[in-house]
């Protein structure tokens, strides 16, 4: 089966492109499971319930998250509980939303979907991402062998040694959160596809997502600046994923690194 995995999606710029491109790409390359991390889709920060709907319109089947999940004051969060919409894994109990999921495609194959943060470089205090993710593929390894996993962190180090901890036990390890495309996609001994990120679908006009001018402001006078998001330069960062569907071993897997023209409306 053909998944396609879409990096980090920042902003009008990410969604602009989605609404223009991922049809056509969904068609193009024969896809069956779109997954896509959401986490950045409103204003660089944080996703509503009318953003994982256009998703959804689009095409994307499962929608991920990651630090910014949680970013938008006041924001109802109950889609967070929709079986298509996930949020790291481990985060503390009691938050709304789950970490893991069975997604079932219309003829009857079912793919399984963890979502996991790494510590390293984070201020939040969360449980061990190794070991919660190792619970959560035990069990989902009982209803399928297909399992993706987005591990959103900062440290490489962190993404690699989760992905060989793992290998052989999920079809794939997918990279997220530092917004720039790594060129080390490979499949692992035991079979499972690893990048350790998958880039941003968003502006890449931008210094990762925001506006240029305020982002250098801040270093040079290193004095609050309001960073706003790059319309500049859409572009869309993916993997494109060939698994086996009946041992869920990775066949191969595809960067996608496509820029797209300007757009003059917000979406």
């Amino acid at each position: 089966m053909k998944i396609l995995f879409i990096g980090d999606i920042f902003g009008n710029a990410g969604r602009r492109a989605l609404s223009e491109r991922l049809p056509s790409l969904i068609e193009e390359n024969g896809i069956d499971l779109c997954i896509a991390n959401a986490e950045n889709i409103a204003g660089g920060r944080g996703v509503t319930q009318n953003m994982f709907r256009k998703l959804r319109r689009y095409g994307v089947h499962v929608v991920t998250g990651g630090n910014h999940s949680f970013s938008i004051p006041d924001c109802d969060l109950g889609f967070m509980n929709y079986n298509e919409v996930l949020r790291p894994l481990n985060y503390p109990p009691g938050n709304v939303g789950h970490g893991s999921t069975v997604y079932t495609l219309d003829n009857g194959l079912a793919v399984g979907v963890v979502n996991l943060q790494g510590r390293i470089f984070f201020h939040e205090s969360l449980e061990c991402p190794f070991r919660m993710g190792n619970e959560a593929i035990e069990e989902l390894k009982t209803i399928t062998p297909i399992i993706i996993v987005d591990f959103h962190a900062e440290a490489t180090s962190e993404k690699i040694a989760f992905a060989q901890f793992v290998d052989g036990n999920v079809s794939a390890v997918l990279g997220t959160h530092t917004h720039v495309q790594t060129a080390d996609e490979r499949i692992l001994p035991g079979g499972t596809a690893f990048i350790s990120d998958v880039g941003m679908t968003g502006p890449e006009d931008s210094i990762i997502g925001m506006s240029k001018e305020q982002v250098l402001k801040k270093f040079m006078l290193q004095t609050h600046v309001r960073f706003e998001p790059s319309e500049k330069s859409p572009m869309i960062n993916a993997v494109i994923l060939d698994i086996d569907e009946q041992t869920g071993k990775a066949l191969s897997i595809v960067r996608v690194y496509e820029r797209l023209g300007n757009f003059n409306e917000s979406l």
